[in-house]
């Protein structure tokens, strides 16, 4: 994801604008700017397929004419849109994805100019997009024109719903672009006061790499795991070169043979570096079949702010590296070990009694145990702040129910409920078919919390001074129907909840959230304040404001609430607004109630389709996905880090009590106890570890700056995960050790000797 080049043609001349633009903004870019040659729009919408044995909901791309041009996209067979399709009245034509074409039409050559039912409109089919293409940040399925699809948001410049891709000039930097944009952005703030101010002083309002804005999130926890892994591997290299050198201590009368007998002591090193070399590939080529597994099981985790996951794979530039790596890792952690076997007096060595050469060695050894220790404590200590974390999150009070809610999106084609009345006919029939099944509460929801949706709007307060137009402040914006309130559980604390009598022609009213109250009416009541829209055509109309309900968390546990109002959908001005989420309770089973819903839904309109089913568990599981995911692998990096410390230390314990048996022999034939052989045995260990630990913690105080971003409710410092990490890796170092320990305490004194 960091380094692989986007695939688009010539990607390094690609930046987006931080902040959504609406098109007469793009517009304005494209005919001031010559920092870029081309500029385009899009945005993910909804829309119904009909026509097939059910409705589909697809999410659509509509898409301004310059994007398939930018990006260097071609189609696999038939045309991409041009500017010409993207124009108020212009012709429905459509540009199917390759999934979507696939799944639904049977991958069929003949399918242009076949005519599809989308949202109840007739569009033709002009071009399919090949299987390699996608949008930079949004999946979709199809793509149409955006004056076309939405030709009453395109014309406001006041709405900003386009993510905006543009085409750097050759030579011209991101920086050089930003200078002109400043500049235009100045010019538009002067002549669209209402609709532009402040865009020059926005930080959003700035060009980036297209790459960098795809991994910027990601960039600091794709760079940890990049890290971690770099830990594991220093870990299992020393553990490799720890091995090396008992073996090479192993072979010191072979080596020395082999000296006496005319072998030069390039040949010895060219050997056994050649030894290690095989090793070392043998157990690359044994990851890389592991990992074309393991990579499959990962990306099934589905990190949702992972771009283009399901790219991730094994190819051949993955097995390259890991060849690369296997070979840097036979000579580099191989030839140290060699030299050291071939370092030692020809005579000396030959003499079965000369342990002094192998004395010298064990001290390099221990050396490699306490890095192994060290890094592995780093590891282990990340994974024990991530859980801590972790532990934290899921303890917040998301501020509604979790439990026994059913959740699905339902979105009226315009051609069918084009008016306010006709989609408050539809939400209430399907409310009161609900609720009058026993048990079953049900209520909708403009904007689900923890979705990823919001709708905001410039608002003023009765009675407030008045502000320039255009630097009101802003407020999120739900419709709901139905007792929303009390099926999500979220606690009304003052006023009044929305009531059914709060219909068309009653008193429009509101309910604010408390993030409101402490932003705009901190130490008093908003009850009785009315409110309104900054900039409403026609007669303004007034809220009053009747009651204040609970905070939630709608973008996310770890997230602030913003201040924000509910109205009722019935009184909503805003007749594009066709969109609900619907959230079910009271059912046996959360699921159960899909089945139910279906039938009502089909019974009231059988061309609406029912998309994103997904308890609220679900959704709030979803909302922890890349936090879930960077704690598995990092837990899972810390215990291979654990095992191959354990292990190392096992070995050279082991390796120890082997070369000092004859010394156990006579500790036990003068008196010495078996638990004095295993304290002695288990010091030596702990010794090691003792100073690896020390090390480790240092290693892991420096190194928590970088890890703090992914921390929530717990310092990176925090000393009692740093206390139990150090505890538990001591405690798993102390039984490796006491194998070992155990099996020098039943030596017998006389074999002992007898075998020396």
């Amino acid at each position: 994801m960091l380094l692989r080049p986007l695939p688009y043609t010539e990607p390094e001349r690609l930046v987006t604008i931080r902040s959504n633009q609406s098109l007469p903004e793009l517009e304005d870019i494209r005919n001031e700017s010559s920092s870029i040659t081309s500029i385009a729009g899009v945005v993910r919408q909804p829309l119904d397929l009909t026509g097939g044995p059910e409705p589909l909901q697809v999410d659509a791309g509509l898409v301004t004419g310059d994007l398939f041009a930018l990006f260097g996209a071609r189609p696999l067979f038939g045309r991409a849109l041009v500017a010409g399709d993207d124009r108020l009245g212009g012709d429905r034509v459509v540009v199917l994805g390759h999934g979507l074409w696939q799944r639904t039409f049977g991958a069929d050559p003949a399918v242009l100019g076949r005519a599809v039912e989308l949202s109840g409109h007739s569009y033709t089919i002009v071009g399919v997009m090949p299987a390699g293409f996608k949008l930079p940040q949004d999946d979709v399925e199809l793509y149409a024109p955006l004056q076309v699809v939405n030709p009453v948001a395109a014309p406001h410049r006041g709405v900003h719903f386009l993510r905006a891709y543009a085409r750097l000039a050759p030579a011209v930097t991101v920086e050089a672009a930003q200078a002109e944009l400043d500049t235009i952005n100045t010019r538009m703030q002067e002549r669209f006061p209402d609709e532009s101010a402040n865009r020059t002083a926005s930080p959003n309002q700035r060009y980036m790499s297209l790459h960098d804005r795809l991994t910027g999130d990601m960039r600091p926890v794709l760079t940890i795991l990049f890290a971690a892994v770099g830990l594991v591997l220093l870990v299992a290299c020393a553990n490799f070169a720890n091995l090396l050198l008992a073996r090479g201590a192993e072979r010191r009368h072979e080596i020395a043979i082999r000296a006496a007998i005319g072998a030069s002591r390039w040949r010895l090193v060219r050997l056994l570096v050649i030894e290690s070399l095989l090793l070392a590939l043998a157990g690359g080529a044994l990851g890389a079949a592991l990992s074309v597994w393991v990579v499959d099981r990962l990306v099934a985790l589905e990190p949702g702010s992972l771009p283009h996951i399901a790219s991730i794979g094994v190819d051949g530039r993955i097995l390259g590296f890991a060849v690369a790596i296997s070979i840097v890792t036979g000579l580099v952690f191989g030839l140290a070990p060699a030299l050291t076997a071939v370092s030692f007096d020809v005579n000396r060595a030959l003499k079965h009694g000369d342990r002094r050469i192998a004395e010298a060695r064990s001290g390099l050894r221990g050396a490699l145990v306490v890095v192994e220790v060290a890094l592995a404590l780093v590891l282990v200590v990340g994974a024990g702040l991530l859980v801590r974390s972790f532990s934290q999150l899921i303890a917040v009070d998301a501020g509604f129910e979790v439990d026994d809610k059913m959740t699905m999106r339902l979105e009226l084609p315009e051609t069918r409920y084009e008016t306010i009345e006709a989609q408050s006919r539809f939400r209430l029939r399907l409310l009161d078919s609900l609720t009058s099944r026993e048990g079953l509460q049900a209520a909708m929801v403009s904007e689900l919390p923890m979705s990823g949706n919001s709708l905001d709007h410039d608002f003023v307060v009765e009675g407030w001074p008045a502000m320039a137009p255009g630097s009101e402040p802003s407020l999120l914006s739900r419709s709901v129907a139905g007792d929303y309130f009390g099926v999500m559980g979220i606690p009304v604390l003052e006023g009044r909840s929305l009531a059914p009598t709060d219909g068309e022609t009653a008193p429009h009213v509101g309910v604010v959230n408390e993030a409101f109250t402490r932003t705009y009416f901190p130490g008093g009541s908003p009850i009785g304040a009315r409110v309104r829209w900054a900039r409403q055509e026609g007669e303004p109309q007034w809220l009053e404001i009747v009651g204040v309900a609970g905070d939630v968390k709608h973008f996310g546990l770890t997230s602030p609430e913003r201040p924000a109002i509910y109205t009722p959908y019935v009184q909503s001005p805003q007749a594009w607004k066709r969109w609900m989420w619907l959230v079910v309770g009271g059912a046996p089973d959360a699921r159960s109630a899909i089945s139910v819903v279906k039938n009502e839904i089909s019974t009231l309109d059988p061309l609406i389709p029912i998309t994103r089913q997904r308890t609220m568990r679900e959704v709030a599981a979803e909302s922890l996905a890349e936090r879930r995911f960077v704690l598995w692998l990092f837990g899972l990096f810390g215990a291979i880090g654990v095992m191959l410390a354990a292990g190392g230390i096992y070995s050279v314990i082991a390796y120890s009590v082997a070369r000092r048996t004859r010394e156990m022999g006579i500790r036990r034939a003068v008196g010495a106890r078996p638990r004095d052989v295993v304290a002695l045995v288990l010091k030596q260990g702990l010794w090691l570890a003792g100073i690896g630990a020390l090390l480790g913690t240092a290693a892991a105080l420096a190194l928590s700056r970088f890890i703090s971003s992914l921390l929530f409710g717990v310092s990176a410092t925090d000393p009692a995960t740093y206390a139990v990490m150090t505890l538990i890796l001591l405690a798993i170092a102390a039984l490796a050790c006491f194998v070992p320990a155990a099996r020098a305490a039943r030596v017998d004194p006389a074999s002992a000797l007898r075998h020396d």
